[in-house]
């Protein structure tokens, strides 16, 4: 984001979102106290190692997720990244994120502390985490990102119908860029 990955996640201005397809599995729930998780996973064709390289490091971002990215791969170190390839750090359109967990071919996790100015219920958005987690399966990998902390507060009704397809969004376009290669966002969109 990974939209909260942008990592997701990251992508949370993802601004095409789309329904999960056939390859992305949705296991959303909800708790007893109203609060609700947005679960998705797909394979990758990939291995683990790589799959994490590809979501913790600003090379990797920039290889599937936005044109920049930078920051340290480390618990506590932030990613900025942007949509706009003319960005640089602490532009006031990035998006950062703060690593709170990182076990190498395994799991990262990550908050948004920083949204774009104007972005709708940004402090209820900083509220919740986003966990990737990766496994062996099949000559490949199984992702899969847990976006949790939509809690029961106004706005975050919204939130959860935004992220639902942005993150969707998202695994789609990691998936597309192990299954045909990295995305040249340098190349003309028309």
């Amino acid at each position: 984001m990974i939209k909260s990955l942008c990592l997701a996640a990251l992508l949370a201005c993802t601004a095409c979102a789309t329904t999960p397809t056939q390859a992305i599995g949705d296991t959303s729930f909800a708790k007893a106290d109203g609060s609700r998780t947005i679960q998705l996973s797909t394979w990758l064709p990939a291995p683990p190692s790589e799959v994490y390289r590809t979501i913790t490091t600003p090379e990797g971002w920039k290889t599937w997720a936005v044109p920049v990215a930078f920051g340290e791969s480390r618990v506590g170190g932030l990613m900025e990244t942007s949509y706009n390839p003319a960005s640089k750090p602490g532009d006031p359109g990035n998006i950062v994120q703060e690593f709170l967990t990182l076990t190498p071919e395994r799991r990262a996790s990550f908050r948004t502390t920083k949204t774009p100015e104007g972005f709708p219920n940004a402090d209820l958005y900083m509220k919740t985490v986003t966990i990737i987690d990766l496994a062996p399966e099949r000559a490949g990998t199984r992702l899969t990102f847990t976006h949790e902390g939509f809690g029961t507060e106004p706005g975050f009704a919204q939130l959860y119908d935004f992220f639902l397809k942005g993150d969707a969004q998202t695994l789609e376009q990691l998936r597309k860029r192990f299954e045909t290669g990295p995305i040249d966002f340098t190349a003309s969109s028309g």
